[in-house]
């Protein structure tokens, strides 16, 4: 079967598809079709124009979506894998999903297909005609590819057991509690207590994530340790040590390092995918890279979404209980008063680095179903004329946007190393989360 071209989504959405033999369905528990590893790339195209739409705005939350579209597209394509387990047996307070029905046919591109389109079109807000454009040539393009070699019965059957799925996520998502406001919240005053930062010195951001509903309930008592240097202004204390470290390395800044910090800043807004749009590009592209099959990449995609939830809820629940000031406000104080970072500080507290700890959960959760050792060149950048990062594993690119915010005068040593670490336990939580009976 030939490939599907790469598919162009611009604002005219077209869509271009190769010519392509009869497809293979599947049939109640035959498992002959998984084997095929083209079909993974009706997922990877549902993600690449999910970050083509972040790329254009930086969507709210986005984070959160990915958690629960993941979980959809597993849901929707897991009868595909003998044995399989759905998720709601698995995570905190999720539904029943809807069964197939026994003894008859399905092809689970369609319903993956099916779901997605429905997904896509419900989670994101502010859809512009283009964005609408491109969803429906994109499911069109898939129905048109998929649909001759598909009996009707089971085409539609796929196509409704899909939309069922998007719908019963959807309505679990309506029951989220995520509070992604910063009313009423009034900042705690303390020696070494987080202040508003230049240039814009903005209000903090997600106060009350942290009471969020998580996906894992062992995750729901998770919090950092406190930060291994007590806070102190007074020359050559630990602390003191700690701020300086970020204030000398700025001074001597590498090319590489400079492109580092460049490459890991995800603003979202027509200059990056934000930072949960990274990470999901990442995994896109090890997917694509390995040849994954389609059973891989929706336990994949669904393992990424639960971590990127669960570690950003956790993340922001232990900044908020901290509160640590940010470099560039102890620096000008007490170090160089008109310093600033190589880039711009986001408007939350340090501890720990949110890079760090959720990129690196999201890219251990995938290592445990991929394998430690996938190589993975990320071209995310490519369209800015920035080069491509190759790396020797999945966690070493976490590692890498962990550090890029010590290279950019954003984060601390220690919250770098403490992210990584907590990463790892709670990526190894979800990785380790049992599909099959």
């Amino acid at each position: 079967m030939k490939k599907i071209l790469s598919l162009l989504l611009v604002a005219t959405a077209a869509v271009f598809i190769d010519g392509c033999t009869k497809h293979d369905v599947f049939n109640g528990d035959d498992l002959s079709s998984h084997s095929k590893k083209d079909e993974a790339q009706v997922a990877t195209d549902w993600y690449r124009l999910q970050l083509r739409i972040l790329l254009e705005r930086n969507a709210a939350l986005n984070g959160i979506h990915f958690g629960y579209i993941g979980i959809g597209l597993y849901e929707s394509t897991r009868f595909g894998t003998k044995n399989s387990v759905s998720l709601s047996k698995k995570l905190y307070q999720m539904p029943e999903m809807p069964a197939k029905e026994n003894n008859n046919g399905y092809n689970w591109e369609v319903s993956a297909n099916a779901a997605m389109a429905s997904m896509v079109r419900s989670f994101y807000a502010g859809l512009t005609p283009a964005n609408m454009a491109s969803i429906d040539s994109l499911e069109n393009a898939y129905n048109q590819r998929l649909k001759p070699g598909t009996p009707s019965a089971n085409f539609e059957r796929s196509q409704s057991f899909g939309r069922k799925i998007a719908t019963a996520v959807y309505n679990w998502y309506l029951t989220d509690n995520v509070n992604g406001s910063n009313v009423g919240y009034i900042l705690p005053v303390f020696a070494g207590a987080w202040i508003p930062t230049p240039p814009a010195f903005a209000n903090p951001v997600n106060p009350y994530l942290g009471s969020a509903r998580l996906f894992v309930a062992a995750n729901q008592s998770t919090v950092a340790a406190a930060f291994p240097a007590p806070y102190s202004e007074i020359t050559g204390s630990e602390f003191y040590k700690v701020v300086k470290s970020v204030y000398d390395v700025s001074q001597t800044l590498t090319t590489q390092q400079k492109d580092i910090a460049m490459f890991w800043i995800d603003q979202g807004n027509g200059i990056g995918y934000t930072p949960p749009g990274h990470d999901m590009f990442v995994i896109t592209q090890a997917l694509e890279q390995t040849g994954a099959s389609l059973a891989t990449a929706a336990e994949v995609y669904a393992k990424a979404g639960i971590a990127e939830r669960d570690a950003t809820i956790v993340c922001f629940k232990s900044k908020y209980v901290y509160n640590l000031i940010r470099p560039v406000s102890y620096i000008r104080k007490l170090i160089d008063p008109n310093w600033l970072p190589f880039i711009v500080t986001p408007p939350h507290p340090e501890y720990p680095a949110a890079h760090a700890y959720i990129t690196g959960s999201v890219m251990q959760a995938c290592s445990k179903v991929m394998g430690t050792s996938v190589k993975i060149t990320d071209h995310s950048y490519d369209f800015r004329g920035w080069a491509p990062r190759s790396f020797h594993s999945l966690f070493q690119a976490a590692e890498e946007a962990g550090i890029s915010r010590f290279y950019g005068g954003i984060h601390y040593l220690p919250s770098i190393s403490i992210g990584l670490s907590m990463a790892k336990d709670l990526g190894n939580t979800v990785g380790a989360i049992k599909l099959t009976e």
